[in-house]
């Protein structure tokens, strides 16, 4: 039976928008919350891009609000305050926008749209005056503290979370000179307990990241990366294991090696730098490259000793060389007997069969390409991390020996998303791979990439794949 048969007997789908399957999520951090608390629902993306268009209006006219009166309910106290014309700006464009501030305030951070981050910024920045210099009366007249609710721990529970956004925001777009005061503001907060980076460790460093990027105070940014480090390293977290404390603990000691060389500590700096280099050598690809940029660039002493420039296919390779092979064989002898075995077939190859030997070698570079978070986006494991479990992805590629580049050499012509009981028929015919893994606090705090699969090609996407096992395609069945 041909796959054009096998087609016939598969029940059309209806078309789907991918995107219609994820909206940003809403997300806090910092306290434990009473024990009916719910985060509501996010405003729509389209409301929210409708209020950033105002935003940007309001910004180029903000003078004709000078003249606006606040008036709030009749004969309330906070009819008698006086604002100042920044306060009052705040609380005006707060009742303009609310999808805009609503969203900024409540959206996962990793999940706000490129083209709107700035606008959230603005909103998060507006917000956090309003909650830091209005009065308990004029906050609870606006909303911003419940009928019902405690003002002294509404107020640290939501600067907390408007500061740790815009100051993650401000990073992300090279804007660290406007986030050192918001990192700070965190880090007074925390500094009354003692000890207390023992279990919050993670503003401590941010804000020791925040100096060390702008050169504000690089001994006070020692003080507090190093302080970080000893929280990280203590065990107290109970999310010390996870992805994202790792990353936070390799980012904290990048950062003081810097801070260390800039105030001429050069030998303790050379010592988390030879750590780091062991590190990175061991766990090439657990970093997203954005990441690794943002702590590795401009280029030092780890850069250096590392190759000299962040390339994830020469990082791979690099890594597997002899030296690299003797230092920490037993990280990665598998990984480096493979490429041996793969190594040795084109040369067998080329004594007989040049072409099949040039598909050979393309082929062992190509697939050691990380596509770092394409299979999580088609796994759907934004909305269930267990689906890995259950489910796979086929891809069926064909060669392009005249392509350029070494992403095009293989190109994939169909792909889908099937679950694992229903094609084991097929996947007998199948070499298998490790299965692999990743930590679900990194799957969570990945943005959803709907379009998956434009990724995947240069150009135009693989089309639908068909199995003749006629198994279902599942990617949006959940």
């Amino acid at each position: 039976m041909s796959n054009q048969d096998i087609a016939r007997q598969i029940p059309e789908l209806p078309i789907v928008d991918p995107r219609a399957y994820h909206e940003p999520r809403a997300h806090l951090d910092g306290i434990n919350l009473y024990k009916d608390f719910s985060l509501p629902a996010l405003p729509s993306v389209r409301s929210v891009r409708a209020d950033t268009v105002l935003a940007r209006e309001i910004r180029e006219r903000a003078q004709d609000y000078e003249n606006v009166t606040l008036v709030f309910a009749a004969a309330g106290p906070e009819n008698t305050e006086a604002f100042p014309m920044h306060l009052k700006a705040a609380l005006i464009f707060s009742t303009e926008l609310p999808d805009l501030f609503y969203f900024s305030y409540y959206a996962r951070i990793q999940d706000v749209p490129e083209d709107i981050v700035d606008d959230c910024i603005w909103a998060l920045s507006l917000y956090i005056r309003i909650m830091e210099e209005c009065s308990e009366t004029v906050l609870r007249a606006t909303g911003n503290v419940k009928v019902n609710e405690d003002y002294g721990t509404v107020k640290h529970f939501t600067l907390f979370n408007a500061r740790r956004k815009i100051v993650f925001h401000l990073l992300h777009r090279d804007r660290p000179e406007e986030a050192v005061p918001f990192a700070k503001a965190i880090v007074e907060e925390y500094s009354s307990g003692n000890e207390i980076w023992l279990q919050h460790a993670n503003p401590f460093s941010v804000y020791g990241e925040t100096l060390v990027r702008t050169r504000r105070d690089d001994n006070e940014a020692v003080k507090m990366l190093r302080r970080a480090l000893v929280g990280f390293q203590s065990g107290n977290r109970p999310d010390n294991q996870s992805g994202n404390a790792v990353v936070e603990l390799i980012q904290t000691r990048t950062w003081l090696a810097r801070a260390l060389r800039n105030i001429g500590f050069d030998d303790e700096a050379e010592t988390h730098e030879k750590w780091l280099v062991n590190w990175f050598r061991k766990n090439p690809h657990f970093m997203w490259e954005k990441d690794l940029r943002r702590i590795l660039l401009p280029a030092g002493p780890i850069l250096q000793a590392l190759g000299g420039e962040i390339c994830r296919v020469d990082i791979m390779i690099g890594f597997s060389s002899k030296e690299c092979q003797r230092a920490d064989w037993k990280d990665h002898k598998a990984q480096c007997r493979e490429m041996v075995v793969e190594q040795e077939e084109v040369e067998r190859l080329s004594l007989t069969d040049p072409d099949r030997a040039k598909l050979a070698a393309d082929w062992s570079l190509w697939h050691k390409q990380p596509r770092f978070g394409i299979l999580e986006h088609a796994l759907g494991l934004h909305r269930d991390s267990t689906r890995g479990r259950a489910h796979i992805v086929f891809k069926e590629t064909e060669y392009v020996p005249t392509a350029t580049k070494l992403k095009d050499k293989l190109r994939i012509i169909s792909c889908g998303v099937f679950r694992i009981k229903d094609v084991l028929h097929d996947i007998e015919g199948i070499m298998g791979l490790d299965c692999g893994a990743t930590n679900v606090d990194t799957i969570l705090n990945m943005p959803y990439d709907p379009e998956w699969r434009k990724r995947l090609n240069t150009g135009s996407p693989p089309k639908l794949m068909i199995l003749r096992s006629g198994a279902r395609d599942v990617e949006h069945v959940f």
